[in-house]
């Protein structure tokens, strides 16, 4: 832009005519002259600008000011090391030809039904209200209900609600439809799908509102100036208002415990705060910062007690611990190459969808290690995530033991770091490794005065995780404490140890008898998911594989 189309620019915001501009009217200017980064940036850059803290810059600064902002490059000045970092991302998919050699398309799958017959306006939102059945509501004023199992493009049902639709929110077995409306008044309600009009009206919202979220007794709604608003679903009635943001807000999702609420903003910015805790700011848990490094953030949602997912204009999604707001995300999510603007989390947990401007969706595992875990299994057929329950809460119980005095601190440190091996569902069972727990005899011959027998197990095969086998002895034609006294225990394998032994007392009396016969056995293996039992030449070696 040359200088004298900026000033024009200069002048319109000027209204006063006084020469100078506040950053609320920049923020104005900015969205006008096509700047797309939050405000919350804005105000950074400004503060670095207006050097006498004034609160407001004449048309030299603004020039400074309109040359910072439109450079990318620039805004990095005002961004965490981390954030620059995902800004140098946003720039490559724009400016880098190479881009897709560096984050390859995954292969794409062809749609089985597309639903767009009678969607002839944006689809503002759509939730799952059923199992297969979903909603979606058109920013013309039309709900509209489906059921995938059909797979046709005719709707079940479909509700005229009024137009300027901008937001919709809907639960399995919910009490109705929330829907907010671009408007300043008599904009949020509670729609009767049944009925087919609003059960509820709610007040306390003064300006449009972009985002809402139904609970089980209030429903929340963000509006186009920042503001966040309760009420009471039964009564309509206003319970509590925070001004948490400085921008339109983009989302709003309530977390499991009904009271934690995660929200975003064209302010760049995801906020966490309690409903329960009182008035802002004493409500607030975490407030994110430049959470799409320098742009607006479209989305946030749980994905996990203490985690949230957000997605922004920074094409890229995020990972992160609300209990640490000034740390780099957990995670980061690459290979979009426009404005991420929806997310939603699979039912189980692991897997969630983003859906980006450029009409493009893509699955992500949350995390990369539980997901292999959890779709993984072990070399003898059984999921790998059930191996690590097993291991957890054996590990739990030799805590519990060295409490009492009695486990091997040894082997908690060993548990912590077990190996596990995986094979693929394809592996056949034969080519499979195992380790095998063997006791040296299967039956037992001695004198009665030999004083006791010393019995030893050993351990082949997979020796590369922690293992312990319970073993006691059976009777055989000598029995137990006429002939020798019963034990029963555990012995307890570190990974790679090989061999252990346990005594077994042999009583010795005065009586002439025969040669008689007793043996130890197996009362269980761990982790059990890898233990099979199988019988053996009596010949050989008592066996239990693990």
């Amino acid at each position: 832009m040359d200088p004298e189309e900026l000033k024009q620019v200069f002048q319109k915001i000027d209204l006063d005519g006084s020469g100078t501009v506040e950053m609320e009217e920049l923020d104005a200017a900015a969205r006008e002259l096509g700047i797309r980064c939050s405000k919350n940036s804005l105000k950074k850059v400004f503060k670095l600008i207006d050097t006498d803290g004034s609160g407001s810059i004449d048309f030299q600064e603004f020039s400074v000011f309109f040359a910072k902002v439109s450079n990318p490059e620039n805004i990095k000045e005002v961004l965490s090391e981390a954030s620059a970092a995902f800004l140098d991302y946003r720039n490559s998919v724009e400016q880098d030809p190479s881009f897709a050699k560096h984050f390859p398309m995954p292969p794409s799958m062809n749609s089985v039904v597309k639903y767009s017959k009678h969607f002839n306006a944006t689809v503002e939102s759509v939730r799952w209200v059923g199992d297969g059945t979903y909603l979606g509501a058109t920013g013309e004023g039309k709900l509209l209900v489906y059921d995938i199992a059909s797979r046709t493009d005719t709707p079940l049902k479909t509700c005229n609600v009024g137009p300027s639709v901008y937001c919709m929110d809907a639960v399995p077995g919910g009490r109705g439809v929330l829907l907010g409306y671009g408007k300043k008044s008599d904009n949020l309600i509670l729609w009767d799908m049944g009925e087919e009009q609003a059960a509820q009206r709610f007040e306390g919202q003064t300006s449009q509102i972009f985002s809402c979220c139904l609970g089980s007794s209030t429903v929340l709604s963000g509006s186009k100036d920042g503001l966040i608003v309760m009420n009471d679903i039964e009564t309509g009635t206003c319970i509590s208002a925070w001004q948490v943001h400085e921008g339109l807000v983009t989302s709003l999702a309530l977390g499991d415990d009904g009271h934690k609420v995660a929200s975003t903003s064209r302010d760049g910015r995801v906020v966490i705060f309690d409903t329960n805790a009182g008035m802002w700011p004493s409500c607030k848990i975490s407030d994110i910062e430049d959470a799409a490094a320098g742009y607006s953030v479209c989305q946030a949602i749980w994905s996990g007690p203490e985690e949230v997912l957000s997605a922004g204009d920074d094409y890229c999604v995020k990972r992160w611990d609300i209990r640490n707001q000034r740390e780099p995300p957990l995670a980061s999510y690459m290979g979009h190459t426009s404005c991420v603007r929806s997310l939603a989390l699979s039912p189980d947990g692991l897997m969630f969808a983003s859906g980006a401007n450029d009409s493009s969706v893509r699955i992500w595992a949350l995390d990369p290690v539980e997901f292999r875990n959890a779709s993984a299994i072990t070399e003898s057929g059984e999921k790998v995530s059930d191996l690590l329950t097993q291991l957890k809460e054996r590990r739990e119980q030799v805590i519990e033991l060295v409490h009492a005095g009695e486990g091997d601190p040894a082997e908690v440190r060993e548990l912590n770091e077990v190996p596990i091996r995986r094979t693929t569902l394809n592996e056949p069972a034969k080519d499979r490794e195992r380790c095998v727990f063997s006791f040296v005899m299967m039956s037992v011959a001695c004198m009665e005065n030999c004083g006791h027998v010393e019995v030893v197990v050993t351990r082949t095969g997979l020796l590369h995780f922690p293992a312990s086998i319970a073993y006691r002895t059976k009777d055989g034609t000598a029995t137990s404490y006429e002939d020798f006294q019963p034990v029963e225990g555990r012995l307890s394998f570190k990974a790679d140890e090989v061999e252990k032994s346990f005594q077994v007392e042999i009583v010795d009396d005065d009586r002439c008898e025969d040669q008689e016969e007793w043996g130890p056995e197996c009362a269980e293996v761990w982790p059990n998911l890898l233990t099979q039992a199988r019988r053996v030449d009596p010949a050989s070696a008592a066996a239990v594989a693990v």
